[in-house]
């Protein structure tokens, strides 16, 4: 029996080809119906060709939707995996070039310290959105949040959220 992940932020061609593909590697998971969206049509557009590449060439019996809009890639989905960066790489710099100014080296930003700070400010209001969105179209749906600073986001969203089943996690560590 398929079943369907909802991906939010899909455009995200490295990191969700990579987790797809760990998926898929699992026999029970194979039929996986993945609804991806993204704000950037043109990277829709590109991942989802890459994955069903993937698909194809290994034969397996998933697929892809894809959609500009949530709701197609929400309704009926038993898991959502977010994986969006609010602000781009434009904004990620900000975090990083303006504590600099001001004699605060961050190594990493969007974790902690000002530049954490600033991406959680600048990410929350959106993570929220979402959950209104999951607790719409898939409430019984597992969020599994792979965007950063993980802590601050999984802390709002489940003090906004108390009934949805929310966590956070790291593909980099699995």
């Amino acid at each position: 029996m398929a079943i369907k992940i909802g991906v939010i932020g899909a455009g995200s061609v490295g990191f969700t080809r990579r987790l797809v593909r760990d998926i898929l590697t699992v026999p029970e998971l194979q039929d996986t119906v993945f609804g991806f969206t993204d704000i950037s049509e043109r990277n829709l557009s590109m991942i989802a060709q890459l994955v069903e590449r993937d698909i194809a060439g290994n034969n397996l019996p998933a697929k892809v939707l894809r959609s500009v809009e949530r709701r197609p890639a929400l309704e009926d989905a038993d898991y959502v995996l977010n994986l969006s960066r609010i602000g781009g790489l434009e904004a990620f710099a900000l975090d990083i070039d303006i504590p600099l100014k001001y004699g605060v080296d961050i190594n990493v930003g969007d974790t902690r310290g000002p530049a954490g700070i600033f991406r959680a400010l600048r990410t929350i209001p959106v993570m929220l959105e979402i959950c209104t969105d999951i607790e719409k179209y898939c409430p019984d749906a597992v969020f599994l949040n792979y965007t950063n600073p993980m802590a601050m986001l999984c802390r709002a969203m489940q003090g906004k959220f108390p009934k949805l089943t929310i966590s956070g996690l790291c593909h980099s560590v699995q």
